[in-house]
């Protein structure tokens, strides 16, 4: 008699769901939205969410009642330390339930991580001080600084996750808060898998 045959393992790999959420209505949106091009679609479908207000409160509406994230699989928050302590804001998103919910946190903006893909971060006071350099690397004044130039080099971000921090300094983890200059942006795009290999120190993601 012959013996059934195994049945094969599906080839297929499971298509990982993610939300990406920032309260940054012009600049990160529009980074973001870049990386959702980027992507390997038969891998991850990536979309973007705009949520206006601080950083707790944008946790505070993913996780309201009101809102469904079902369908993803993680959420990752993009926001900006901005001078002050986000630790409250990266415990909310540990404790919520259901959708895995991480924070990214640039400090002490994300110019930070715009800045990287033209050159090494640098020594930055404030955000204020951040956003000069950006200006200086991009050539954009006054309003249109919190645009994204039409030839900013996107792809770029292999050399910015190993510019993005000061030098000999790590890059923090996801759902860390680093000191400035830092961002977390790159534990972001290892788990797109738009980073291949990790970008500083060996820890990767996490997740």
């Amino acid at each position: 008699m012959t013996p059934p045959r195994r049945k094969r393992r599906s080839q297929r790999t499971e298509l990982r769901t993610v939300l990406l959420v920032t309260n940054g209505r012009v600049t990160e949106n529009a980074y973001l939205q870049q990386l959702c091009r980027r992507v390997d679609r038969d891998r991850v479908s990536a979309k973007v969410k705009v949520i206006n207000g601080d950083p707790l409160t944008v946790v505070k509406e993913l996780s309201g009642h009101r809102s469904d994230l079902s369908y993803y699989r993680e959420v990752w928050i993009v926001v900006d330390h901005d001078g002050k302590d986000r630790q409250g804001f990266l415990d909310a998103c540990r404790k919520v339930r259901g959708t895995r919910m991480v924070g990214i946190v640039s400090t002490p903006c994300f110019e930070v991580w715009l800045n990287a893909h033209y050159e090494r971060v640098q020594k930055y006071r404030d955000q204020e001080d951040a956003k000069r350099h950006y200006a200086r690397l991009t050539g954009l004044t006054g309003s249109a600084a919190k645009n994204l130039p039409k030839d900013f080099p996107y792809d770029a971000f292999p050399d910015a996750a190993r510019r993005c921090c000061l030098t000999g300094a790590t890059i923090p983890g996801a759902n860390e808060q680093g000191p400035s200059p830092s961002t977390a942006v790159p534990r972001l795009l290892e788990r797109l898998g738009l980073l291949t290999n990790d970008p500083g120190d060996g820890r990767g993601v996490g997740l």
